[in-house]
């Protein structure tokens, strides 16, 4: 078919750094944020029943059958946007989190259900807690043609090979009778808050800089430290193939379901405005003449530094190499350039940062006898990988004031893991593409205290670190226990996600905490929420969310309390939608790439915020990738 491509443009002023990017299109629900899903999902339903069945089959689309994913503690992720947006697969547990945090966005109460073998949601509509599969794909009929609940199940398990008029799918990939075996004989738990929900999707680009989103694997996926001893000889191929399924119902183009994987490279002109513009974090430095490094120190004996970040909302992830050690992974992140050395007692070094600059560790250097146009090339995969973002500053000294001692043709390139059914795609058919920025970036605040990272400028009262169970405990239990810091970054916030995981302190006790605000950096205080653990709710662990929007904050005077009573705090959460300006001019330009039968078609437009097009695709399409690039504006 005659591919028919068109454009409506509804301005024309081209933005200079490219914030916030996301990019929709009419066949699909968007996936930026989970507030848009559920509305997109439940717009035309006309009860429960029908928001619950749509948000069903959209998570049986979206979410693979696989283990993990783990990023940290050995815990599953359960953040829905993570596991839709950045992941596309789950085991049952967090599956069921996810869908438990789709219905409650959708305004239904939900909780998932844990018993030995199986993890499931239940949703409550029709009077009633109703149990639907989206892991296994299925739900039950009672005699009345009303949906059963696991209660219902457990005390009647052969409702499962009764079934006249089952639904479709109704657990493709089990036995009827197994299915009756999980529910026998069990006392599932109640969780009434399984999930977190601190993550956000904002993709920004510098001139120079690039994202390629790729439909299919290319062999960098984050491997779970969550695995049996024994790991089998049916599915021999699991681990090393990873989040792929054959018979999975998820969306996808050709079988196998897959994850996909995105890269990001910046190969900045150091000496250029925008360089200068987009990475604030330049000091004592500045651009070379054509006999010169790129990047220079200002003065004699003057340390000189260059800062850039690093921040994606994809989840970073590298090659598996030894499947056995989860610490071989590579090429995951590398950094390389020249770093220029005129003489022996000149310095220069790189420096890491996985915690948005609060600490630093140094990853490579020269102080050597290599002198000249010294090039690097340093791989910090296993630093980054399971992060979002980190930030590198190249630090360089020119005792003798030579002028050659500084940076040149820096390249940073970061592969990440992405769920390609949550990518805007062409279709065949008729597709519409609408393209909107936002002035925002994401800053990511969040505790580790298990690998010593704590929140900035954090204050304990009350709390001390419990190595073996990785918590803060109450040292007093009769008191309540504090956790304050700054909220950051220094700039203004338009919105923050708050998610907080507590443990209670003994089995069935009651857990209490109170999220509290100071816009005045701890001069006066205003509570934000308080949580209770629900009455029902029978597991140790428990996350609670809470969403600050509509009032803008100074991320550098905003202090927060958290202060909880009756358990520890296991971590804390804070992100940020910090708004920034656009620094300089440049253009971004879109690609989409992929295969009708087998001739490849492509098509690049230069857009702006707002902007309209429109393809008409012909049969048999596999999307391979959607590219977006920022270049300089002529």
């Amino acid at each position: 078919m005659r591919i028919i491509a068109i454009l409506l443009l509804v301005g024309t002023v081209a933005r200079a750094e490219h914030l916030g990017i996301h990019l929709e299109v009419q066949a699909q629900p968007d996936s930026g944020s989970i507030e848009k899903i559920v509305a997109g999902l439940t717009a035309k339903a006309t009860s429960d029943r029908e928001k619950a069945l749509a948000l069903h089959r959209y998570g049986m689309a979206h979410l693979i059958h696989f283990n993990g994913p783990v990023e940290e503690r050995e815990e599953y992720v359960t953040d829905p946007l993570k596991l839709i947006g950045v992941y596309g697969y789950a085991l049952c547990g967090n599956n069921s989190d996810a869908m438990a945090a789709l219905y409650n966005t959708a305004g239904l109460r939900a909780r998932t259900r844990s018993m030995p073998e199986h993890s499931v949601p239940e949703v409550w509509f029709d009077g009633k807690w109703n149990y639907i599969d989206t892991d296994m794909f299925g739900y039950v009929f009672l005699p009345d043609g009303r949906i059963a609940s696991v209660d219902e199940l457990t005390a009647d398990p052969d409702l499962f090979v009764r079934q006249k008029q089952p639904p479709d799918p109704f657990y493709p990939f089990d036995q009827k009778p197994d299915m009756a075996s999980v529910f026998r004989n069990v006392r599932p738990s109640k969780n009434y808050h399984p999930y977190a929900a601190g993550h956000m999707m904002n993709l920004g680009l510098r001139t120079g800089e690039s994202a390629t989103l790729y439909y299919r694997p290319q062999g960098r996926f984050l491997l779970t430290t969550i695995r049996p001893a024994n790991m089998g000889i049916v599915y021999k191929d699991y681990w090393v193939q990873g989040p792929i399924r054959k018979g999975s119902l998820a969306g996808t183009d050709r079988p196998p379901a897959a994850y996909g994987n995105g890269l990001l490279e910046y190969k900045p002109d150091l000496r250029s405005a925008a360089f200068r513009a987009e990475n604030p974090g330049l000091s004592g430095a500045s651009a070379g003449d054509g006999q010169q490094p790129e990047l220079v120190a200002s003065k004699r004996g003057v340390a000189a530094s260059a800062t850039v970040r690093v921040n994606s909302p994809w989840v970073i992830a590298g090659l598996q190499n030894d499947l056995l050690d989860f610490d071989d992974d590579t090429d995951g992140a590398v950094v390389s350039g020249l770093f220029w050395r005129h003489a022996p007692e000149d310095e220069t070094r790189l420096l890491l940062s996985v915690d948005e600059g609060r600490s630093w560790k140094q990853i490579w250097g020269n102080t050597g006898e290599h002198l000249g146009a010294v090039p690097f090339q340093v791989d910090v995969t296993r630093h980054v990988k399971g992060r979002y973002a980190y930030t590198l500053k190249f630090e360089w000294m020119d005792r003798a004031g030579s002028g050659k001692v500084g940076l040149e043709k820096l390249a940073v390139r970061t592969w990440v893991a992405l769920s390609p059914m949550a990518l805007p795609r062409v279709a065949a058919g008729h597709n519409e593409f609408h393209f909107t920025e936002a002035a925002v970036e994401t800053f990511y605040h969040e505790s580790r205290w298990e690998r010593g990272e704590r929140l900035a400028d954090e204050r304990l009262t009350n709390l001390e670190f419990e190595p073996k169970g990785s918590v803060l405990r109450q040292q007093d239990s009769n008191k309540a226990g504090v956790v304050e810091f700054e909220l950051g970054p220094e700039a203004e916030v338009e919105e923050v996600k708050f998610s907080i995981r507590a443990r209670a302190n003994r089995t069935g006790e009651k857990v209490g905490v109170q999220l509290l605000l100071s816009e005045d950096q701890g001069n006066t205080w205003r509570e934000l929420a308080r949580f209770q653990s629900h009455p029902e709710h029978d597991v140790n662990y428990m996350w609670f969310n809470h969403r600050v929007n509509g009032h803008v904050l100074d991320g550098g005077r905003a202090r927060v309390r958290v202060s909880i009573e009756g358990g520890g705090i296991e971590k804390v959460i804070a992100n940020s939608a910090v708004r920034r300006s656009p620094r300089c001019a440049s253009a971004l330009k879109v690609t989409h790439t992929w295969l009708e039968g087998e001739k490849r078609r492509q098509f690049s437009r230069v857009l702006t915020n707002g902007d309209k097009y429109q393809l008409d695709g012909g049969s048999d399409i596999r999307n391979e990738s959607l590219r977006f690039e920022v270049v300089a504006k002529p």
